[in-house]
Protein backbone atom coordinates (compact mmCIF):
# COMPACT_ATOMS: atom_id res chain seq x y z
CA UNK A 1 0.00 0.00 0.00
CA UNK A 2 0.97 3.19 -0.87
CA UNK A 3 1.94 5.73 1.83
CA UNK A 4 -0.26 9.17 1.67
CA UNK A 5 1.81 12.68 1.32
CA UNK A 6 2.48 14.40 4.29
CA UNK A 7 2.15 18.09 4.38
CA UNK A 8 5.61 19.96 4.91
CA UNK A 9 5.77 21.72 8.44
CA UNK A 10 5.88 25.61 5.99
CA UNK A 11 3.11 24.06 4.10
CA UNK A 12 1.08 23.55 7.32
CA UNK A 13 1.97 26.62 9.04
CA UNK A 14 0.43 28.17 6.05
CA UNK A 15 -3.13 25.85 5.70
CA UNK A 16 -3.16 27.15 9.70
CA UNK A 17 -2.66 30.72 9.56
CA UNK A 18 0.44 30.36 11.85
CA UNK A 19 3.44 31.28 8.90
CA UNK A 20 5.26 35.11 9.64
CA UNK A 21 3.80 36.12 6.23
CA UNK A 22 0.34 35.39 7.98
CA UNK A 23 0.80 37.37 11.15
CA UNK A 24 2.55 40.25 9.09
CA UNK A 25 -0.25 41.10 6.70
CA UNK A 26 -3.77 40.34 8.31
CA UNK A 27 -5.77 43.71 7.10
CA UNK A 28 -9.39 43.27 5.28
CA UNK A 29 -9.14 46.69 3.50
CA UNK A 30 -7.56 47.96 0.46
CA UNK A 31 -3.73 47.82 0.55
CA UNK A 32 -2.31 50.88 -0.77
CA UNK A 33 1.23 51.90 -0.58
CA UNK A 34 3.07 55.10 -2.00
CA UNK A 35 5.41 53.60 -5.34
CA UNK A 36 8.47 56.25 -3.82
CA UNK A 37 8.58 56.43 0.05
CA UNK A 38 6.37 52.61 0.50
CA UNK A 39 4.02 54.10 2.95
CA UNK A 40 0.40 52.41 3.51
CA UNK A 41 -2.35 55.00 2.49
CA UNK A 42 -5.75 54.74 3.18
CA UNK A 43 -8.17 54.61 0.29
CA UNK A 44 -9.56 58.21 3.07
CA UNK A 45 -6.44 59.91 2.10
CA UNK A 46 -7.41 59.96 -2.03
CA UNK A 47 -10.23 61.61 -0.77
CA UNK A 48 -10.69 65.76 -0.18
CA UNK A 49 -8.98 67.07 1.74
CA UNK A 50 -6.32 64.70 -0.34
CA UNK A 51 -3.29 63.79 1.40
CA UNK A 52 -2.36 61.67 -2.00
CA UNK A 53 -2.68 61.17 -5.52
CA UNK A 54 -3.17 58.32 -8.23
CA UNK A 55 -0.43 59.10 -10.63
CA UNK A 56 -1.23 57.61 -14.56
CA UNK A 57 1.61 56.47 -16.46
CA UNK A 58 1.49 56.64 -20.48
CA UNK A 59 0.23 52.72 -20.78
CA UNK A 60 -2.83 53.78 -18.58
CA UNK A 61 -1.98 52.35 -15.32
CA UNK A 62 -2.20 54.53 -11.83
CA UNK A 63 0.19 54.48 -9.51
CA UNK A 64 -0.87 55.84 -6.13
CA UNK A 65 1.86 58.58 -4.23
CA UNK A 66 1.49 60.57 -1.05
CA UNK A 67 1.30 64.34 -2.24
CA UNK A 68 5.23 64.80 -0.75
CA UNK A 69 6.44 62.19 -2.79
CA UNK A 70 4.67 63.50 -6.16
CA UNK A 71 7.94 64.51 -7.37
CA UNK A 72 9.85 61.41 -6.32
CA UNK A 73 7.04 59.14 -8.19
CA UNK A 74 6.78 61.16 -11.01
CA UNK A 75 10.16 60.68 -11.87
CA UNK A 76 9.96 56.86 -11.15
CA UNK A 77 6.76 56.67 -13.49
CA UNK A 78 8.50 58.79 -16.12
CA UNK A 79 11.36 56.32 -16.06
CA UNK A 80 9.21 53.14 -16.49
CA UNK A 81 7.58 54.69 -19.22
CA UNK A 82 10.72 55.22 -21.28
CA UNK A 83 11.95 51.39 -20.74
CA UNK A 84 8.48 49.69 -20.03
CA UNK A 85 9.94 48.11 -17.11
CA UNK A 86 7.57 47.75 -14.15
CA UNK A 87 7.91 50.18 -12.08
CA UNK A 88 10.72 50.26 -9.26
CA UNK A 89 8.82 51.07 -6.27
CA UNK A 90 9.90 51.22 -2.96
CA UNK A 91 9.11 48.67 0.06
CA UNK A 92 6.54 49.01 1.61
CA UNK A 93 6.27 49.63 5.21
CA UNK A 94 3.55 50.63 7.72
Amino acid sequence: MKREKRLTKRERKALNGTSSAAHHHRHEEAHIHCIACGRHLDPEEFEEPARARWIRCNHGTEFPSCLGCEASSRVLIEAHDRSNQPVKSAAAWH
